[in-house]
Formats: C-alpha cells, sequence, structure tokens
C-alpha cells in the first residue's frame, strides 16, 4: 500500500487479489486478526479472515452492519476495501469509544458521492475539500459545513484516453454502456473493479483531522460546481483558533456498509506519538 500522506503526496499503491483462500474459524464473539488489528463483527455482519484479508458478509444491507477495527492508540490509519455493486460505506474514527469523525461514501451506477461529519467546533464545525491528480493540487473548496457533500465523483466524456478500473457502483454492462457513451479508447478496465482506498487523521498528525480517499471515477464536481480531474480528494476540518479536541489520538474505526460482502485486502496504522 501507498503511504498515508500529510495532505499533498499519494495515497496508496497496489491492490492485493480477491483470490484468496478465507479462514472460517473465528472467535466466539466473531473477531479475527489482520495485520496485528482486531476486527470484530458489528451488527448482523459476520468476519472471516485470513493473513491476506478480512471478509466481511453482511445479511442486513440497512448499512448497520460492518465491522469494528480495534488498534493501539492512533494518529493516522488507511486501509483497501474491495466490495462490488450500488453500496453506501460509512467509516468512522473513535476515541475512548466516542465518535469523533464520520465520512460517508455512496456509490451508485452514475456517481459516488463523498461527504465527511467533524465535531471539533460542534454545530458550527466546517470542513474544506482538496482534489489532487497524480498528487497536484487541483481545486480546493472551504466553508463546507460538517455533513454535507464534499465531492462527487463523476464518469466524464474523453475521448482517446481510458479509466483505469470500473467504478464500484456499476456493473460490467453499466460500465461498458458509459464507456461507450463517454467515448474512451477501449472499455477493457470495465473488467477491473475499483478498491475503495480511505485513510484518516487526526489533528496530531496533520494539525487537523481528514478523510482521503481514492477517487474510481475520472473527475469530481466541488461544492462550487467546479469540475476536475482527479485521482484522490481530501476532507479536513476547518479549525480557527486554538484546537479545543479533548482527545489526542483515535483506537478504533468502524466500517459500515449496505454491501453484501467486503473484503479488506490492506491496512495500515501510524501510531500517536507518546
Amino acid at each position: 500500500m501507498r503511504s498515508f500522506r500529510r495532505v499533498g503526496t499519494a495515497l496508496w499503491a497496489a491492490v492485493f487479489s480477491l483470490a484468496f483462500p478465507l479462514s472460517q474459524a473465528a472467535a466466539a464473539d466473531n473477531c479475527v486478526e489482520f495485520q496485528g488489528l482486531q476486527h470484530c463483527a458489528v451488527g448482523a455482519a459476520k468476519v472471516t479472515g485470513s493473513e491476506r484479508g478480512v471478509r466481511i458478509d453482511n445479511a442486513d444491507t440497512s448499512g448497520k452492519g460492518g465491522v469494528a477495527i480495534h488498534m493501539p492508540p492512533a494518529a493516522a490509519w488507511t486501509s483497501e476495501v474491495v466490495s462490488d455493486g450500488a453500496q453506501r460505506n460509512a467509516f468512522t474514527a473513535y476515541a475512548e469509544q466516542v465518535p469523533v469523525s464520520t465520512s460517508t461514501v455512496n456509490a451508485t451506477a452514475e456517481s459516488t458521492t463523498y461527504s465527511a461529519t467533524f465535531t471539533g467546533s460542534g454545530d458550527a464545525t466546517t470542513y474544506s475539500v482538496l482534489a489532487y491528480r497524480n498528487g497536484r493540487l487541483q481545486a480546493a473548496v472551504g466553508g463546507i459545513r460538517s455533513g454535507d457533500t464534499g465531492a462527487v465523483g463523476l464518469m466524464v466524456p474523453n475521448p482517446g484516453w481510458t479509466p483505469n478500473c470500473r467504478p464500484r457502483g456499476q456493473t460490467v454492462l453499466q460500465c461498458e454502456q458509459a464507456c461507450w457513451s463517454n467515448g474512451y479508447a477501449n472499455c477493457n478496465y470495465c473488467y477491473t473493479l475499483c478498491p475503495i482506498s480511505t485513510g484518516f487523521g487526526n489533528a496530531s498528525y496533520n494539525s487537523a483531522c481528514f478523510w482521503q480517499h481514492a477517487v474510481a471515477e475520472p473527475a469530481v464536481r466541488l461544492p462550487n460546481g467546479q469540475v476536475v480531474q482527479a485521482d484522490q480528494i481530501v476532507m479536513q476540518e476547518e479549525v480557527s483558533g486554538p484546537s479545543n479536541y479533548p482527545y489526542l489520538n483515535f483506537n478504533r474505526i468502524d466500517v459500515q456498509t449496505t454491501a453484501r460482502t467486503t473484503v479488506i485486502t490492506g491496512e495500515s496504522v501510524a501510531p500517536a506519538s507518546k
């Protein structure tokens, strides 16, 4: 996986293959260990795992089921997740059992919507969204209210160019139809599903809490209506004056999803400073 960055460098590298045998052995409380972290089922979900990944099977597709990832006090966390079909995924960071920030990724056949909530300034909290392409900042918009949409991933016409992978909300047929209508050079990318690459860092890591996501579509629309090519967005809390956070690290990330099957294929944690 690529290294987690303070807003500016690339986020991820390779995606692990989904074709691995998953152990059916799990603890009585349905927890498994992966890359040194405990992964425990949330809601009606069940987790199984091996040294190469954690699989979450979700009988309840309401969005309440998923996995809780427990970790030592951390300043940053990254993950790579593979999950097919239209879906909503919510990532929540906890400090001492209290939710401090959530990012929601809602993928449909037409687009992917990214939003975030932060708690540093209570109801008045705002955040900025920054769009990157190949590590270069393309655009930034601030003053977004906590909980509002920060960016929408879009398929845009671009003859002679080919996307890297199929957006998560599209079937292969839907992808091919979008490919033809947008005039892309070829449609082979429709057979490679885009992973969900997500990271969270708290204020001790980057002066303000932030979420970052690899973008499946080739462009994003920002809250001011601007559309730019991007492969990554960062949603960063806006902090005015001295930080008044009651926490210096976090120790749990919950991933809740409407998808029936999700596989976590890679994770990394930056430990909190002592």
